[in-house]
């Protein structure tokens, strides 16, 4: 009997690589622990108002707003519209962001892990975890953190793509840009940093070939959405062209605010750039700065490019590549501590940076828990009124955007008449609902005898407004009314007035 022995090259079947648990959960507790850290401070702000308004509606009456505006926060709105059917308020508002945020940081340290080994993942998870502008989005009720959870699991799955050649990892890989990009369509620019990859890695056609077929199925799933949202563009109409600020602002966000914590920062990352370790996978120059440059670089680089011609760009829409440069700090600490003879150099040097970039920017951590953080803060402005107003009194909203304080805190305006609302908020398919028209706007306000006026805070000159209801609400508190009382706070005032 003749035997032949087949030899099958290792390369073609990679050993699986474990990495240690303890690698993914202690960046995630320290993200986790961060994010919980003051969660409840500060009450909602307006952009919070607007995801509360749109997830409290029924399928139905978030289905018509979508139509009319924020369609590109569409499943952002539908998931949260099941989390506060468990409970509604601020905290679990707030609290997919944290458990995102948490996510992300071990997501990171895998992909660390699998391209430079655990102590290069642990480190990274870590550098993600407590950067202050991480805590900032962690702790907002918004979709951005989402967006970054969706970013590095769709990096992940293009790395274990790459490395085992399974089309398993690229079927994940094409779910999961589908729908971070279904969460906020910019996060499509994700695509464009992934092909930056391969093409660094020098990927085979095979490879090519995999990932043009996820990106493809993804674009096509977000192309609906998109479509709509181009006639959408009021709700951004207040972005403007960004020039080397916006750049300088978004250094500073990602490697921190202190000037000289950011140049330690982008040193060590440079020093990921200057010496790169490379792995053995299937895409022989994969390595990690392969995937963590395109990453950092590529999404802020083509949204700011595009902002030349039509205003998109804001720091937030970019968020998802900060993880490139954590992963970038902790090669850099890798390599510049691997010419000592130390086995745990690694480690103790990772761990003076991370204690470098928490400890001395305990101030920003807690500046970002504050109402200053934010534009403004509706729970103060809401608790004015619910402390000082007497059943039978109006409310009036000098800007159309200040019912945010009634959407986020109905219960305080129990028993207040809004005196220029024609349709509410759900009827109407808008965010703050419809006023009457300037006529009917004037009788209804002259026969009220004390009105609560919600407006910005530096509100006490004249404004010329180009809304005839608007110029109406303030002729007529001025002519008939006198004001009594005035009360201001970060990002609003309340006003009363009683007629004459």
């Amino acid at each position: 009997m003749v035997t032949t022995e087949v030899k099958i090259p290792l390369r073609s079947v990679p050993m699986e690589r474990r990495t240690p648990v303890a690698t993914l959960l202690i960046p995630a507790a320290t993200m986790a622990v961060l994010g919980l850290w003051g969660l409840g401070n500060r009450g909602l702000w307006g952009d919070e108002a607007t995801t509360w308004a749109a997830a409290r509606r029924t399928p139905a009456e978030l289905w018509h707003l979508l139509q009319n505006l924020d369609a590109v926060h569409g499943l952002y709105y539908l998931l949260m519209h099941g989390v506060l059917a468990l409970r509604a308020d601020e905290l679990m508002l707030r609290l997919p962001s944290v458990l995102a945020m948490s996510w992300s940081a071990a997501v990171v340290a895998a992909i660390g892990a699998r391209l430079a080994g655990p102590r290069v993942g642990l480190v990274a998870g870590m550098l993600f975890a407590v950067v202050p502008v991480v805590s900032l989005y962690a702790q907002e009720g918004r979709s951005y953190a989402l967006v970054v959870a969706g970013a590095v699991t769709t990096t992940y799955f293009l790395v274990r793509g790459c490395e085992t050649g399974q089309p398993r990892w690229w079927r994940l890989y094409a779910l999961a840009a589908a729908a971070t990009a279904l969460l906020h369509a910019f996060a499509l620019f994700l695509l464009p940093a992934h092909a930056a990859t391969l093409l660094a890695a020098r990927a085979r056609a095979r490879e090519w070939r995999l990932w043009s077929l996820s990106a493809a199925f993804a674009v096509a799933v977000v192309a609906p959405i998109a479509w709509v949202a181009r006639s959408q563009g009021e709700a951004i109409a207040w972005i403007t062209v960004p020039g080397w600020d916006a750049v300088t602002r978004l250094v500073r966000a990602f490697a921190g605010p202190s000037g000289w914590i950011a140049c330690v920062v982008l040193l060590l990352a440079a020093g990921a750039l200057l010496a790169p370790r490379r792995r053995a996978l299937d895409v022989p120059r994969l390595s990690l700065a392969t995937v963590a440059l395109p990453l950092l670089l590529v999404p802020p680089a083509l949204l700011i490019a595009v902002s030349q011609v039509q205003p998109l760009y804001d720091q937030r829409y970019v968020l998802y590549a900060l993880p490139g440069l954590s992963l970038l700090v902790a090669s850099g600490i890798d390599r510049l501590t691997s010419l000592l003879l130390w086995h745990s150099a690694m480690l103790v040097a990772g761990a003076l940076v991370v204690s470098l970039v928490l400890g001395g920017q305990l101030g920003a951590q807690r500046f970002v828990r504050s109402s200053e953080s934010r534009l403004d803060d509706l729970r103060p402005i809401a608790q004015v009124v619910r402390n000082d107003s007497k059943p039978g009194d109006a409310v009036l909203f000098l800007s159309g955007t200040r019912r945010k304080a009634a959407v986020a805190y109905p219960e305080a305006f129990a028993g207040l008449r809004d005196v220029a609302l024609a349709e509410p908020p759900g009827k109407s398919a808008t965010l703050s609902g419809t006023e009457l028209p300037p006529s009917r706007l004037r009788d209804a306000l002259s026969r009220e005898q004390r009105v609560w006026l919600l407006d910005r805070e530096d509100s006490d000159q004249r404004r010329v407004f180009r809304d005839a209801g608007e110029r109406v609400k303030q002729d007529v508190l001025s002519d008939l009314f006198h004001r009594e009382a005035v009360e201001r706070m970060h990002g609003g005032s309340v006003h009363l007035y009683v007629h004459n």
